[in-house]
């Protein structure tokens, strides 16, 4: 921990609450608000994604009843796929959905850059081939997440933050709390390549992260750190750290008072081995007794003692 370097932060329900709101919904092909959002909320019925509780969330508040999907395939990177009334309903990032031969105009795309300009992110729902419409979101970033970024610069430590979302979105968030550098439309491997190609770069890397996508990461990084309150249970058994309280403002405190602690040890060390040097060279002219060098062996404790004990009030510097 101490010779940490770099620390990837993962963006939603990391550096933001996780927890997105419906902000707009745009409807296409003829199809209602009601009946794309009663479509999208029966694709993401049992979803634990933060975009998928929201949409079953605002799904309820319109008071719409939720029938389950007759399939479900959770397609990995790309979204969902589900079956209802005969018809393949698609659930996904534009990027995503693209891939799976879900075209859409410049139009479409026009209101994706427009929302994505606003920091929203924005899911796109496909009726078999054709895109039935687009839901907007939006997340709040946690307010302890800019100092944490300050505190992490103040120590010499380069910050990074991946995440799935657009590049307009992501360098929004990014330019908001003074980011290093900035990964987006990352597919969950790729946070994996991102580590290690830092670590083969000679760097030592934090990964902050809270999601089932993140768990890859956070064991291939040197210390791998997880969101204790909102992070999922893949999250927090594979990392190493986690924090309980969900503030950020920790990991720049963990690495200062880690640095400080191999600072302390090898002061201890230092005076241990001066006083053992001190004690054999008074032995051999018979001026240090074994009695009296046992004593000054016991006594020279104290001072060890008590510089390691300086610890348990350390605060760094705001």
């Amino acid at each position: 921990m101490a010779k940490i370097d770099t620390v990837i932060f993962d963006k939603t329900g990391t550096l933001t609450y996780g927890e997105p709101k419906l902000a707009s919904i745009t409807a296409l092909k003829n199809n209602s608000d009601e009946n794309l959002l009663l479509l999208a909320a029966i694709a993401e019925k049992f979803s634990e994604h933060p975009f998928g509780k929201a949409i079953v969330k605002a799904a309820e508040e319109k008071g719409l009843s939720i029938p389950d999907p007759e399939s479900f395939e959770s397609i990995s990177g790309m979204g969902i796929r589900v079956k209802t009334s005969g018809k393949n309903i698609f659930v996904g990032r534009p990027k995503q959905l693209f891939g799976l031969n879900i075209s859409y105009s410049d139009e479409i795309e026009k209101i994706i850059k427009e929302q994505s300009q606003q920091g929203r992110n924005v899911v796109m729902i496909g009726i078999e081939n054709e895109v039935a419409g687009l839901l907007a979101f939006e997340d709040k970033i946690r307010p302890e997440s800019k100092k944490s970024i300050e505190n992490l610069h103040k120590l010499g430590i380069k910050t990074i933050m991946v995440t799935g979302d657009s590049k307009a979105v992501a360098e929004r968030i990014a330019k908001s709390l003074d980011i290093n550098e900035v990964y987006a439309e990352v597919m969950p491997q790729e946070k994996v390549e991102i580590v290690k190609r830092l670590q083969l770069g000679g760097h030592k890397v934090i990964f902050v992260g809270d999601g089932v996508n993140d768990g890859p990461a956070l064991v291939t990084a040197d210390v791998g750190v997880a969101m204790g309150l909102t992070g999922t249970d893949v999250a927090i058994e594979t990392a190493e750290v986690g924090l309980l309280s969900d503030d950020l403002l920790k990991i720049p405190y963990l690495i200062s008072i880690s640095k400080k602690a191999i600072n302390t040890i090898w002061q201890n060390v230092a005076f241990s081995l001066s006083i053992l040097s001190m004690a054999v060279i008074l032995t051999i002219p018979g001026i240090l007794t074994p009695v009296t060098g046992a004593l000054l062996h016991e006594l020279s404790s104290i001072p060890v003692i008590m510089n390691s004990a300086r610890l348990i009030t350390y605060k760094p510097e705001d």
